[in-house]
Parts: structure tokens; sequence; C-alpha cells
């Protein structure tokens, strides 16, 4: 099922997607996983999505509150992925929800750049490794004013099935990410309306 949804002047619900026949799916523990090499607001981001899935319920952990130091650098091999996924299931993760931030629109024509994010990836896997190059280190945000962020929800609960994608939310932010307050607003901003839309999914069990 697939829905276009507008929301408020601030935010904007661009795709909203489920895998049919997954309605008596009920996950655990999720991993939350940004994709960015700016470790700094990668924190920042896993920080913010966790608080608030653990506010409503929802047992989460930021990878880099996790792993460590060992997850300051994304692995850039599925062989180097692997020690870090059983490790995950071993402490009873069953999803791992992937976060990407990216400059939708800019202040000039040259900042549209073509990246990954809106591609349809079936499984955990595929998306980490399609998306290890999806920034370079002297790219930043400071030049755009609308951000899309993309998140997506893998089940890591059924090793035998390739299409592992449960859920999947794009989401606008009219925000320009030029200074602290701004990113953190931005962050508010999609952390609200993330979480919205990921109770009415029903998808975890929760403590509340």
């Amino acid at each position: 099922m697939f829905f276009i949804i507008t929301s408020c002047s601030s935010t904007k619900v661009v795709s909203n997607w489920r895998k049919p026949d997954t309605e008596g799916l009920k996950l655990h523990k999720v991993l939350v996983l940004a994709m960015t090499p700016n470790t700094d607001f990668r924190k920042r981001v896993e920080d913010k999505l966790s608080e608030t899935l653990e506010q409503n319920g929802i047992s989460a952990q930021g990878s880099l509150a996790f792993f460590g130091e060992e997850m300051d650098t994304l692995p850039q091999t599925m062989e180097d992925w692997l020690p870090h996924i059983q490790h995950l299931e071993q402490e009873n993760f069953d999803s791992v929800l992937i976060t990407k931030i990216v400059g939708q629109e800019g202040k000039d024509s040259k900042s549209a750049i073509v990246r990954y994010y809106n591609e349809f990836f079936g499984s955990f896997k595929e998306d980490i490794m399609k998306n290890k190059d999806l920034y370079s280190e002297e790219e930043g945000f400071k030049d755009y004013y609308i951000h899309r962020v993309a998140s997506n929800l893998y089940c890591i609960c059924e090793q035998n099935k390739e299409e592992d994608l449960i859920w999947k939310l794009n989401v606008d932010i009219k925000q320009a990410f030029d200074s602290d307050y701004l990113v953190q607003e931005g962050l508010r901003l999609f952390s609200k309306q993330f979480i919205e839309d990921l109770k009415e999914e029903d998808i975890f069990v929760t403590s509340k």
C-alpha cells in the first residue's frame, strides 16, 4: 500500500509505505542507524530518534550508543558488517531503522545532486551497501532549505526472506540546517511526524 500525504507547513509526508501482509508482525527492539560520515551529526539524529521511540514505549538504541567507537566509521563491506549484525541478533534486536537526511532543494541550482535515497531497497544489507557513499566528507546541509528525511525499517528476524523491508517513510522538512538550533529544530519536526506515522502502523510491541 502506498500513500501520498501532505502535512503541516513545516513538514510534508512524501510517501508512506508498508509491506503487504505484515499486519500481524510485531517487532520488539530496534537499532537506529543514521547514514552520514559526520559522527557528531549522526549521534544527534540517532539520539533524537532513539529518545522519541523510548518515550513512546519502544525499545530502541542508536548505533553509536550500542557499538561505541567501533561504529564511528561505518563499515564499508558486507564482510565488515556481518559481525555487527550477529551482535545485534545476540542482543535480541529484531529490527534496524536506517535514516538518511539529504538536501532536497538548495539555495542555488548547483546544490541539486541526484542520490540513492529515493530508491526502493528490499533488504537491510542492500540499503547499507548502496548508501555507504551517500555523502562525501566536504558536503553538508547548510546550502539547502528543504531536506528529505528517508527512514526505512528492516526486520532482521526472518533471515530466510530476501525482502525484509517492513516500512518506509519519506518526509520533507522546510528547514535550513545552517545553525545548531535549526538542526535541532529540524530533527524535532521530523521526530514528531515520524512517531505519529509509526504509531499508526502498530508495528512494535510497546511498554505503554
